[in-house]
């Protein structure tokens, strides 16, 4: 159910989809175990909404990317960003960090949904 759209699901969404369009019977834990392992496998992308909600979608691109998403209807629209990958670098060696991780994404309405 992932791999049929560009926005990221819910879990929750997931699991209906997969109820509704397939007739099967799954546990939502189920779904929220194999969602986790595909994002850990970098298999599925991982993110949080705005509320703090975990989204999931299959991975499109490689390497790290930002999402523009719109609030509507979900739609995301990854981007690379150089600028934002060197000043995480910078502050991190500035202040002594290592292992660091950023997770940048920027939320609006699309075309579609104005």
């Amino acid at each position: 159910m992932l791999g049929r759209t560009e926005t990221f699901r819910t879990v929750q969404q997931v699991h209906a989809d997969i109820r509704t369009h397939h007739n099967l019977r799954v546990g939502l834990s189920s779904v929220y175990r194999i969602l986790r392992n595909l994002a850990e496998e970098n298999l599925a992308e991982a993110q949080r909404s705005e509320d703090g909600e975990l989204l999931y979608r299959l991975l499109t691109a490689p390497g790290h990317q930002h999402y523009l998403v719109c609030r509507r209807c979900g739609r995301a629209v990854g981007f690379t960003a150089d600028d934002i990958e060197h000043i995480c670098v910078r502050l991190a060696g500035e202040h002594g960090y290592r292992d660091v991780t950023h997770h940048v994404d920027l939320y609006g309405t699309c075309p579609t949904c104005q």
